[in-house]
Parts: C-alpha cells; structure tokens; sequence
C-alpha cells in the first residue's frame, strides 16, 4: 500500500518533470470557454498540480497516523472501533484522490504540449471539461461507497451537528449520505457524457445542492427522532 502511494504521489511529478524541457519557456495555462487560451505562463507551473498531489498524500499518511494511534484502544472501545472502520475508509481515498488528481495531471500535460508551440492555440474545450466533470463524478461514487463504513469522526462522512450527535444518527444519515453521493456522482457522468459541457457543470453543483438539502433535512428528522422531538 506505501508503495503504490508513493508511485501515485511521485509518478506524476516525474513525468512532468521529464516533458518539461521539451515544451517553450511560457506555455497555455488557461483557456476561455470557446477554447482560446487567455492566459500564458511559466512552465514552471505545471509543477503546482504534482505538488498538491504529494501533499495530499503527505496529509493522508498524518490523519492516517493519528487514527492508528486511536485504533489500539480494545474491541469494546467505541472510538476505536470507529478508528478502525476510518483507517479502512482513508486507504481507499488516499489511493483515489491522488488518482483522480494524477490523472488530470496527465491529461493537462498532453493537451498542453499538443498545444504549446502551435501558431494558433486552440483546444476542444468541450472535452477538458468533460473530463474533469467524469473524474469528480467517480469521485464522488467511492465516496458514496465509502460513507456508510466510516465511524462517527470530524473529517469525513456527512458532518452536521444533528448527524455527529450519536453512533445511531451518524449512522443512519451517512448510510443515506453514501446512497445520495454515489447517485451524485453516477448522475454527474451520465451528465457530462450526453450533456454540454458548460451545462454538466451547472448539472453537478444542482446536483450537490439539492443532495445538501436532502441529507439536511433527514440528519435534522433522524436527530428529532433520536431526542424524542
């Protein structure tokens, strides 16, 4: 597992590393919404996503210290019962969000070096969008898978006050939780793949509102219930 961490957070700083004195001093580093680039920049800055990836990782392998540390409580210890469905839950995302990201990553730099010394830069910008949308789409479904198998905690999983106020109110709203991300996220690729681009976007944050309002409403009915309200 360390191992294929550390390629996931290396690999994508080693190949840009590798392509980066094959592309021009200043490259595309944005584009408007018809595809033209409106900004150029350093080439240097392909280096800010290789980056950000290593410290996920690094962040990843603290929180992942600090739950161990409270997993060695005994069976019968809550806390370390819910340490322990945690760590499970945390090796998996710290395995898929360095994916996600090295996998953008990946595709920046292909169409960046497609693109750098052409006359006149353009790129299909339709499709740049299109896979960012399908990567956090497939995010959002292990997260959703992941959900139901976290213990009450203060990093991951659906945290509201009416949700965090026992086991049995975490439970059940992060069990729905995991239910309305995944669909989130199996809606955003179905979205992004028939839709607009522009459009798949718009359809992605009304997704996540209006699955907001949803867990919302039901972590305050499930904590009244618990209560006795």
């Amino acid at each position: 597992m360390k191992i294929l961490k550390g390629i996931l957070a290396l690999l994508p700083l080693a190949i840009t590393a590798a392509v980066m004195p094959f592309m021009p001093e200043m490259v595309p580093v944005h584009y408007n919404i018809d595809g033209s680039v409106d900004r150029m920049g350093s080439r240097y800055e392909l280096l800010l996503m290789p980056l950000l990836i290593i410290l996920i990782v690094a962040v990843s392998a603290f929180v992942m210290r600090h739950y161990e540390k409270r997993a060695e409580g005994p069976e019968t210890d809550s806390d370390a019962a819910a340490a322990r469905r945690n760590i499970r839950s945390l090796k998996i995302m710290s395995l898929a969000v360095p994916a996600a990201f090295g996998a953008l990553q990946l595709w920046i730099l292909y169409m960046t070096y497609r693109n750098a010394k052409a006359d006149t830069v353009r790129v299909n910008s339709e499709l740049m969008v299109r896979v960012a949308v399908i990567l956090i789409g497939l995010l959002c479904i292990v997260f959703g898978y992941l959900m139901p198998k976290t213990g009450r905690n203060n990093m991951f999983g659906f945290r509201v006050s009416w949700s965090l106020y026992n086991d049995n109110t975490w439970r059940r709203c992060n069990r729905l939780g995991g239910f309305v991300i995944a669909g989130i996220g199996l809606l955003t690729i179905v979205t992004a793949a028939v839709a607009p681009a522009t459009a798949g976007v718009f359809c992605l944050l009304g997704y996540l509102f209006a699955g907001t309002v949803v867990l919302l409403i039901y972590s305050y009915k499930v904590y009244k219930e618990e209560i006795g309200g």
